[in-house]
């Protein structure tokens, strides 16, 4: 599930910092595969913008293409220029043409579904997906955000990253979560930590979704300045823990070491 309001632009003291250009990047990120069609009125909410300001970022926002019309002439979705950007954003991943096929290697040999993703704030977003025939058909494609602090995609993510990241990450979790939700989310933290630590991968059996069973695999660059995540998982019913934890985690483990190293490469060298 991801978060129902948009992050608000931080504040800075940098004299180059155009908080103008910041409000308008959090509108846009108001716009989800939950929420594609959103009125002004529910964007101020959404940013806690002033109304007034909604209106005139979305203005020049719609006369650029990044907006567009939605089902009525007052209410909005991303143009087509957002899609630009996020092409864009997926091809400087650098690994598209060696990962897609080895995703569908392993999602072919046991049935299942395999995501690669990359940290965004307070989520990760899927990159790359293979989608496996099942019953079991979860909202979740190219795009899509999981939460950092409460996927097996972010768990991965978290215990693999050097410490001064992950510090901070759990510092803006805790505040993002708040003092009742907290104390669960940290413990299932720590728990993937422990796990990759001992086997290399982190396990979600049943937790983020109750009739999904999940692992996860940081998959982190030669030079350890990259870290991305991969998942894989299937309906309980047909996945059980012990198969996902003694067949498929093996796989995983060989994926991610499989493309770990087109992580450090320049974009463009990718084949």
């Amino acid at each position: 599930m991801t978060d129902t309001t948009a992050p608000a632009a931080p504040a800075s003291k940098d004299p180059s910092f155009v908080t103008a250009l910041a409000r308008g990047l959090d509108i846009l990120r108001c716009f989800t595969a939950e929420r594609q069609d959103l009125g002004t009125s529910e964007i101020a909410r959404l940013t806690g913008l002033p109304q007034p300001t909604v209106w005139r970022l979305c203005k020049t926002l719609s006369q650029l293409g990044y907006l567009v019309p939605g089902r009525t002439p007052d209410r909005l979705r991303v143009g087509a220029a957002v899609l630009m950007l996020g092409h864009a954003a997926i091809t400087r991943t650098g690994i598209g043409h060696v990962a897609l096929p080895l995703m569908q290697q392993v999602a072919d040999e046991f049935g299942i579904s395999v995501s690669l993703a990359e940290r965004n704030g307070l989520d990760m977003v899927v990159v790359q997906r293979i989608e496996a025939p099942s019953i079991l058909r979860l909202n979740m494609h190219v795009g899509s955000a999981l939460e950092l602090g409460n996927s097996s995609l972010g768990w991965a993510y978290l215990a693999a990253v050097e410490a001064p990241i992950r510090n901070a990450a759990l510092r803006k979790l805790e505040k993002h979560y708040g003092p009742a939700a907290w104390p669960q989310v940290a413990r299932d933290i720590e728990q993937g930590r422990q796990e990759f630590a001992q086997q290399g991968f982190v396990t979600n059996f049943a937790k983020s979704h109750q009739d999904v069973n999940a692992i996860g695999v940081p998959v982190i660059s030669p030079d350890r300045q990259r870290v991305m995540a991969l998942t894989c998982g299937g309906a309980k019913s047909s996945l059980s823990t012990q198969k996902l934890a003694t067949q498929v985690a093996p796989a995983m483990l060989a994926l991610a070491e499989k493309i770990a190293p087109m992580l450090s490469r320049p974009v463009g060298e990718e084949r």
